[in-house]
């Protein structure tokens, strides 16, 4: 019988070193096959040298930089939303029945793809998985939160990161958050892009948004958190392989701060 064929999909923020990391991790992938779309938003660090480069070690890859009018033609006022538009843009291409995100900041362990699709396979009918994370100092190291590093206010990351600590997303001591699209029976929305499985008929449905009210901004939601809204406002189901197997590299642009 054939292995499934995995589509993943990561945008690129013109960071070389990391971006051979994810791709490592791709490649690495147990029990599936995969096909990985690398996207660049306008990265001068895509040369034509590293995209040769990257195509002889990673075969299973395409690397396209997002350059010119194309680029022009993305939201240039918002991240998120220029994201989105990146991320809608991938799936369009994707031949993968099952689509992943990876961003170029994070990892896969070896059995991410394959305990997500084992994790549908036992939930019928259900097109959405997500793991959990583990976090990760820049130098590998584990980091062990002791305040809610994505809070916009710093100033009550302390008292999110205790409220959060009871509903069993942190546990104290520990790397691992266990995200959920609820938590304590309300709208939470804490599933991060790269720990998503979701079919590509799904995405047709609920592709990413791209465009973002002054509230939304106002609010920092950033593009993985907006697309959890929509599905959990449209009661979409969503499993959870209870698995921590996203390495999460802190310091990127939604928690560079916790760092400083």
């Amino acid at each position: 019988m054939s292995l499934p064929l995995v589509t993943v999909v990561t945008p690129t923020m013109n960071r070389p070193a990391e971006l051979v990391r994810a791709m490592h991790s791709v490649a690495a992938q147990r029990g599936v096959r995969v096909e990985h779309l690398v996207i660049g938003d306008n990265c001068p660090a895509l040369t034509d040298a590293l995209v040769a480069e990257l195509s002889r070690r990673f075969p299973h890859a395409i690397v396209r930089n997002v350059t010119g009018a194309e680029h022009a033609a993305l939201p240039q006022d918002y991240l998120p939303a220029r994201l989105g538009a990146l991320r809608n843009g991938a799936v369009a291409v994707a031949s993968g029945e099952w689509i992943a995100q990876l961003d170029d900041d994070n990892e896969f362990e070896p059995d991410h793809l394959r305990s997500l699709l084992d994790c549908l396979a036992a939930n019928p009918g259900v097109e959405v998985a997500h793991s959990w994370r583990r976090l990760v100092a820049p130098d590998g190291s584990p980091y062990v939160a002791a305040e809610n590093p994505w809070h916009p206010d710093p100033a009550l990351r302390a008292s999110s990161y205790a409220r959060l600590v009871e509903l069993g997303v942190f546990e104290p001591g520990s790397p691992v958050v266990r995200d959920a699209l609820r938590a304590g029976g309300r709208e939470f929305n804490g599933v991060d892009t790269s720990e998503v499985l979701v079919s590509r008929r799904l995405y047709r449905r609920f592709p990413y948004p791209t465009e973002f009210s002054r509230w939304w901004r106002k609010l920092e939601w950033t593009d993985d958190y907006a697309w959890c809204v929509l599905l959990d406002r449209a009661k979409v189901p969503m499993v959870c392989s209870e698995r921590a197997t996203l390495r999460y590299y802190m310091g990127g642009y939604s928690n560079a701060a916790v760092l400083r």
